[in-house]
């Protein structure tokens, strides 16, 4: 939904893969690397619940995140 890189915007596809400051998102057109920082994202969920997610808030290890809550 926001990034500073024009590029980014409009991204659609399934998170795949998550590093602690990036998550990999494959698209029609092939995986895409994408930066957390200073990004704002749009998830769709299974249940088809849309969630809007700070990049910020989101960075770190999956499970390093987990105790954090």
């Amino acid at each position: 939904m926001s990034s500073p890189n024009l590029s980014e915007l409009g991204t659609k596809g399934k998170v795949i893969y998550e590093t602690k400051n990036m998550l990999v998102i494959r698209t029609a057109r092939g995986d895409v690397k994408v930066p957390k920082e200073k990004r704002l994202f749009l998830f769709r969920l299974p249940s088809g619940k849309r969630v809007i997610v700070l990049g910020d808030k989101i960075i770190g290890r999956p499970e390093e995140r987990v105790k954090r809550l």
